[in-house]
């Protein structure tokens, strides 16, 4: 029997890239992984015994702007409350480090915005507009 459990560990490069590819996020490479992961400002995983199965984490310069990224559960795994556990580890963090005025974003993939709607987000737009640029080489 295999245990579930929440952790505030970091992922190993490869079953991070392994775990977006197969929640249908966009693909890191493994360079790109092992740069970003330790500059994560929090990082919350969840394991099935050893295997990485949810996780989710902040990003950016912890006063002014905050992003909430990776926010991704195994397929085998969803719709069991696992993103909540996430976003509430997320949410948790976010009302203790981020000072007053700071923005925090996302951006939604799939049918996430129901998840993300619980906890305050709102769409951006017509104020905003959220543009992306990947780079390609």
């Amino acid at each position: 029997m295999t245990t579930i459990r929440l952790s505030k560990e970091q992922p190993g490069c490869e079953e991070y890239c392994a775990l977006r590819v197969a929640c249908g996020l966009s693909p890191k490479s493994q360079a790109a992984a092992e740069i970003d992961l330790p500059n994560s400002l929090f990082v919350t995983t969840i394991r099935d015994g050893e295997r990485l199965i949810a996780m989710g984490r902040v990003v950016g310069d912890g006063g002014c702007n905050f992003e909430i990224v990776d926010i991704a559960v195994h397929p085998d795994y969803q719709r069991q409350g696992l993103g909540r556990q996430v976003m509430d580890a997320v949410m948790a963090f976010i009302h203790e480090a981020a000072p007053e005025s700071a923005y925090v974003d996302l951006i939604a993939d799939h049918h996430s915005p129901a998840l993300y709607s619980k906890y305050g987000f709102e769409p951006v737009a017509p104020k905003s507009l959220g543009m992306a640029l990947t780079i390609k080489r």
